[in-house]
């Protein structure tokens, strides 16, 4: 669960899924005002179908070979943080 997150001043999420589940997690943080308290970051792994966002976002259009996870978490532990209106 995502309250686990509420007792800390800074963390990252990386959501695993399309743009359905990035929606999903961000409606999570917000009923939860976790982006109130605390420096929330949120990158993509594209697993979904679609994956606009993670396009727009510069994570790429798909993650079908689990040999790239190394490459997508050392490029999460570098990236700049883009803010995002929804």
């Amino acid at each position: 669960s995502l309250r686990l997150f509420q007792k800390f001043d800074n963390f990252r999420i990386l959501v695993c899924g399309g743009d359905g589940s990035v929606g999903w997690v961000l409606s999570e943080i917000d009923k939860l005002s976790l982006h109130k308290q605390a420096s929330c970051q949120l990158g993509v792994l594209p697993l979904g179908t679609g994956n606009d966002l993670a396009r727009v976002l510069g994570w790429g259009g798909s993650c079908d070979d689990d040999t790239q996870l190394p490459q997508i978490l050392e490029k999460l532990e570098r990236a700049s943080t883009k803010m995002l209106d929804r």
